[in-house]
């Protein structure tokens, strides 16, 4: 009796939670969207990208790309020069990410960013967290608002990048400030010919994500492999 109990009350607050998240405009509504990539060396592996062909895709037309720029306190990414570079030329909107490592300090990561990154292009700089902390979700917290709020004191409020099951798990209800970046990637499974998105990401305490990442093995011109893809009715580029 018990069991049935706690599976009635599991279920209906996963509708509760399911029915608030509703409150967020969709992003498949019909009013503008915006279709973005996020790329790293690892999609320069086979071969660079062709940022020309990339800007001429049309399902979905890329209008901005992240890059990734510097990993932790010590890490470089080496295709991120090169992806600056070219994808500047085809006017598509640039901006950067840091891989966040949470069991390094939080200062040496930001003087790592600082280091190569004098300006962060034509969008918020991204902090990309996708693993907890050896020494507990309290430390994790407090040096990822260290390294937050040295972004934004040196260059403009950054966006936090993460994965739903993440946020859920240790970032509800928390950096209350800070637009979210979350990735639920069940996009493009049942239709990978036309790579639009599928279910859409249910944050328990109701936060509304900026970018929805909806899929990791979309098929890009230009690109050879899979590559994120994502997506935004927010026009958020820094003036």
């Amino acid at each position: 009796m018990l069991k049935i109990y706690l599976y009635i009350l599991t279920c209906s607050t996963l509708i509760i939670f399911s029915a608030c998240n509703a409150l967020c405009p969709s992003f498949k509504e019909k009013k503008k969207k915006t279709y973005g990539i996020d790329v790293s060396h690892y999609q320069n592996e086979k071969s660079k990208i062709n940022w020309y062909e990339v800007s001429q895709n049309k399902n979905p037309k890329i209008e901005f790309a992240y890059l990734r720029s510097t990993m932790g306190s010590n890490g470089q990414d080496t295709a991120f020069q090169y992806n600056y570079e070219n994808a500047k030329k085809q006017k598509i909107a640039i901006g950067i990410y840091h891989y966040y490592r949470p069991n390094e300090d939080a200062q040496a990561q930001f003087e790592n960013f600082a280091t190569y990154n004098i300006k962060t292009g034509d969008l918020p700089p991204v902090i990309d967290i996708e693993q907890k902390s050896k020494f507990g979700n309290k430390k994790l917290l407090k040096e990822l608002s260290i390294f937050l709020k040295l972004i934004e004191e040196n260059y403009t409020k950054p966006i936090i990048y993460t994965q739903q099951k993440f946020y859920n798990m240790y970032f509800r209800n928390q950096f209350k400030e800070y637009d979210f970046w979350i990735a639920r990637q069940s996009g493009i499974e049942k239709s990978p010919e036309n790579n639009q998105p599928n279910k859409e990401p249910i944050l328990l305490d109701n936060r509304c994500p900026l970018i929805w990442q909806y899929s990791g093995t979309g098929t890009i011109n230009g690109i050879e492999g899979k590559v994120d893809l994502n997506i935004t009715h927010s026009q958020f580029w820094i003036e």
